[in-house]
């Protein structure tokens, strides 16, 4: 579970208190690996300091990008430079103990550049796969111009270069209603452990290089849709649903989630498998 984010608090003030935040879980994250999103050189020792005193498990967040122009606006680099970082970084990581899922972003599309070639993807990613320390990487649809049938395609040229029974990160918005969609192509292609970053009541996600990203797919639709198709993922969906009208009644923030209203259909419960 990604809980917290090792960013400038001047720039992220709502991220402030990541230290204290993690120091207060207690005995709340027993069973649960923790990770957090690692930027920068400083966000990455503020990592290894909370590593050292046991509150951080195996997972580093950290940004690479498919597109150059991407690259340059929102990593403040290039991409030879970016991925020398990286490399560093993992290393660092793993001589910590700690392991690092990359995000490979704009793997759809980008908001400036346009299409991307998804050769350009599959190197990429192939590459920061094989670096020491990197666990796992993250096709991820951060601009959300994704459809399934991209999805799918994509996944399938990457599966001729990665292990199918390695653990794939993905990563979705519903910028156009797609999200669902997208994630199941996801489980048609031949990789058989993939693991997908979701967001309470679709928040999240937002990102100031690319204005029109809207919220991630939403948890509780995505463990509806995924429970409805014959897998057990073992999450309560109504536990999902009561903390997400928690932080809404609190925040005044609308929820994104169809669930909210639609409701879990219960009769569905792994009552078939989609394979």
């Amino acid at each position: 579970m990604n809980v917290v984010a090792f960013v400038n608090p001047n720039k992220m003030p709502q991220m402030a208190d990541t230290e204290a935040f993690l120091r207060s879980l207690g005995e709340a994250r027993a069973g649960t690996t923790l990770s957090g999103l690692v930027p920068n050189e400083r966000g990455l020792d503020r990592a290894l300091a909370m590593r050292q005193e046991g509150l951080l498990d195996t997972g580093l967040l950290v940004f690479s990008e498919s597109s150059a122009t991407l690259s340059a606006n929102g990593m403040d680099a290039n991409h030879d430079a970016l991925i020398a970082k990286i490399e560093r970084w993992a290393g660092t990581a793993a001589d910590a103990g700690l392991k690092i899922s990359v995000f490979v972003s704009a793997s759809y599309g980008c908001s400036i550049e346009g299409p991307i070639d998804p050769a350009r993807v599959v190197e990429h990613a192939s590459h920061l796969r094989s670096l020491r320390g990197v666990n796992e990487v993250i096709i991820s649809d951060s601009t959300g111009q994704a459809d399934p049938l991209q999805v799918l395609d994509l996944l399938s040229r990457l599966a001729e270069h990665l292990p199918v029974d390695q653990r794939l990160g993905l990563h979705f918005h519903d910028t156009r209603g797609a999200g669902l969609a997208n994630l199941f192509a996801a489980l048609l292609s031949p990789f058989q452990h993939v693991v997908v970053d979701t967001a309470f009541g679709g928040w999240g996600g937002d990102w100031p290089f690319v204005p029109d990203a809207f919220g991630n797919v939403a948890t509780e639709d995505v463990v509806e849709m995924l429970v409805g198709v014959g897998l057990d993922v073992g999450v309560d969906v109504g536990k999902i649903m009561e903390l997400t009208a928690f932080y809404a009644e609190r925040s005044g923030r609308p929820v994104a989630a169809k669930l909210t209203d639609a409701k879990p259909i219960a009769w569905k419960r792994l009552a078939r498998s989609y394979r």
